[in-house]
């Protein structure tokens, strides 16, 4: 009896993994490796192979109106492995004329890489302005939201979302009833550049939350996306963000910051591929103890790549990184590190929009 099920389980999963006609259920698993070793002494890496991130994923229709998505993931944090539920949603796109909707737990949808999974970004670790005022990750939580393509002769897309707002950024906690829940805002347009291949995507985001202690946080930025491609090939991306927070407490005092990345990559054949991100963060609000007068700091950080792909369901890249911190013209943070990445999918893997 053991025997019959192990060979009918063995059967099945073959044809749930890799059905791609969008009929049946699709299962996808993908695994994150990073190895990072300090370069000077000032370095905060960990000298080790990490098994950063291992994922699993279902999605497949519901019905002839709903698509279900299911994600969850097991992280290295401080050397133990947390499992934790990532997305869990019903959504569609049938039901509202030019409308969308899902509802559940997801990624927020703001922003470029808050909207992708850790192991699909076209670089090894976040920028400093991401995993600031976002997360190392990326800030999922559970609510809704509404997205509506614009009757418009251009392509304008609005969307915007409503989630609960007890946690921001990673927690494995409950957290705590919010003052105002988390509320966001997308306005998004794509235009195609020289061919049907070649396109730009620009988007426009605010986001917003009050938490229990009254702190008011206010988010707002610009993402943008641009793609060259030789038939399949990937010639060239560019990819940008730059945001600004504001952050008020109770008493009306205001802390500000301000951050950016830009990341080049050079297709330099079908699957070998050259790219460099230059980061930049500056704390508008930060006070000398003594004097209380503003003080002129600045974060910079510059860190090349090397990528092969495999094939789309194999990745491996090497890079380096040097990043720095001034304050009033002396260095007072210094991180210089070289990393290793391994990226690989079983299964089948969904699509993204660009």
């Amino acid at each position: 009896m053991l025997k019959k099920i192990v060979l009918t389980f063995t059967l099945l999963i073959p044809g749930l993994a890799f059905s791609f006609d969008g009929s049946g259920l699709q299962i996808s698993l993908a695994g994150d490796m990073v190895y990072d070793t300090g370069l000077n002494s000032g370095s905060s890496a960990e000298d080790k192979l990490a098994m950063r991130g291992a994922e699993i994923m279902f999605y497949t229709p519901v019905d002839h109106n709903f698509d279900g998505v299911l994600s969850a993931a097991a992280h290295d944090e401080n050397g133990e492995t947390v499992f934790e539920l990532h997305e869990l949603y019903l959504s569609s796109n049938k039901l509202i004329p030019r409308g969308r909707v899902k509802a559940g737990q997801f990624f927020l949808g703001v922003g470029r890489l808050n909207q992708i999974h850790q192991h699909d970004w076209p670089f090894i670790r976040a920028p400093k302005v991401h995993e600031t005022f976002f997360d190392s990750e990326g800030v999922f939580d559970a609510g809704i939201e509404f997205g509506y393509l614009l009757p418009t002769d251009s392509y304008w897309d609005l969307s915007f979302g409503l989630t609960s707002g007890h946690r921001y950024g990673h927690a494995h906690t409950a957290g705590s009833k919010p003052s105002a829940p988390t509320h966001y805002v997308r306005l998004e347009t794509f235009k195609e550049l020289s061919a049907s291949t070649d396109g730009l995507k620009i988007g426009f985001n605010y986001l917003g939350r009050t938490d229990e202690q009254k702190n008011s946080m206010s988010l707002g930025g610009i993402d943008l996306v641009a793609k060259w491609r030789d038939g399949k090939r990937l010639t060239y991306l560019l990819q940008s963000e730059a945001w600004y927070r504001s952050v008020k407490d109770i008493n009306g005092d205001e802390n500000q910051q301000v951050g950016l990345y830009v990341f080049n990559q050079f297709g330099l054949s079908d699957s070998l591929l050259i790219g460099a991100r230059l980061d930049g963060f500056k704390d508008l609000s930060k006070r000398n103890s003594i004097t209380d007068k503003k003080i002129n700091n600045v974060s910079y950080a510059i860190s090349p790549e090397l990528t092969w792909k495999s094939s789309e369901f194999a990745t491996f890249r090497a890079g380096f990184s040097h990043s720095f911190t001034k304050e009033e013209g002396k260095t007072i943070e210094e991180d210089t590190r070289f990393e290793l990445q391994l990226v690989f999918i079983l299964g089948a893997h969904p699509a993204h929009n660009f």
